[in-house]
């Protein structure tokens, strides 16, 4: 595959206005997220939390859940209910870790269970940090590239980030990239913090197929904060947590061989290509160059944080 084939795997959602989706709005009308009709029809069952209208295509949030903590004991609630029930495959993934939802202001609206966001479309954060070895030119550098463990539930033995975390509320991104360190590659805060550099973010709409019938047709909006983590070579990261099976330190050269070939998990993918474009290892030489900028950085038409 192609870099742009590959980035597009990631941000895979059309552009354009997604007619067969319902909209998730907040109780004044904001957008929060895409609703398939699959979640929409269990959605119907829950008058005491949304209201939908099927002319406009839209749930919204009831008024009266009229406070942060109101609106969040309501999706609680509706998680645990639908988890109990088993009505969706997605929840046996359950963290017991909240994700925030922003309003426009960049407060938090409310907070949601993180295995339920994807059912309901909302931006979720995360935060990806790509070990590498400098070289003498940006060519020349190494990069640790993890496989992740064959019992994850999610993309077993694909590829990642040398580091990887959904940033969960109430920590910060610093703390996240940190302590994501630590529990993935068994690196220590004293050496991480020293070598840690923020670098941007990525920002795609992910969607694994568009059979609506199938609950894998959730549409979902990811923000992941970029981060390089330069080491030295006697530094060796290893798996701490379980969630990996091991690390090997490529060439750029095998990195590009390795995605091109479909081996990293799709964000993954995208997010190693944008540091090979920060580095200068990929150039405007590179087919669909501005393609691939455009994909890996998408407007987002939900609040987001600030």
């Amino acid at each position: 595959m192609s870099l742009l084939e590959i980035v597009q795997k990631c941000d895979s959602a059309p552009y354009g206005p997604l007619t067969d989706y319902y909209t998730f709005t907040a109780h004044e009308g904001t957008p929060l997220g895409y609703l398939t009709p699959l979640v929409v029809k269990e959605l119907k069952k829950e008058t005491d939390t949304v209201a939908v209208d099927d002319e406009k295509k839209t749930v919204t949030i009831l008024a009266q859940l009229d406070t942060c903590e109101k609106r969040t004991e309501a999706f609680v609630r509706l998680g645990d209910k639908w988890r109990a029930a088993k009505l969706f495959d997605v929840l046996e993934g359950w963290r017991n870790e909240k994700y925030a939802i922003y309003n426009p202001t960049g407060t938090v609206y409310f907070l949601m269970e993180r295995a339920v966001t994807a059912l309901f479309g909302v931006v979720t954060y995360g935060v990806h940090i790509v070990g590498f070895v400098p070289g003498k030119t940006a060519k020349d550098a190494r990069i640790w590239v993890p496989r992740r463990a064959l019992n994850k539930p999610t993309w077993p033995g694909y590829l990642d980030n040398t580091v990887a975390g959904g940033v969960g509320y109430p920590a910060s991104l610093w703390e996240t990239a940190v302590k994501e360190c630590g529990e993935e590659a068994g690196l220590e805060p004293s050496y991480v913090e020293p070598r840690l550099t923020s670098t941007g973010v990525v920002s795609y709409l992910y969607r694994a197929t568009d059979d609506l019938s199938d609950e894998l047709s959730v549409i979902q909006p990811e923000v992941e904060y970029v981060m390089d983590l330069e080491m030295d070579e006697a530094t060796i990261p290893a798996p701490a947590d379980g969630e990996v099976e091991s690390f090997e330190l490529h060439t750029v050269d095998r990195v590009l061989e390795l995605i091109k070939e479909g081996k990293f998990k799709p964000n993954t993918a995208l997010i190693t290509i944008d540091f090979l474009i920060r580095r200068g290892v990929i150039g405007v030489e590179q087919p669909g160059y501005v393609d691939i900028l455009c994909h890996s950085h998408r407007k987002l038409p939900f609040p987001l944080l600030k």
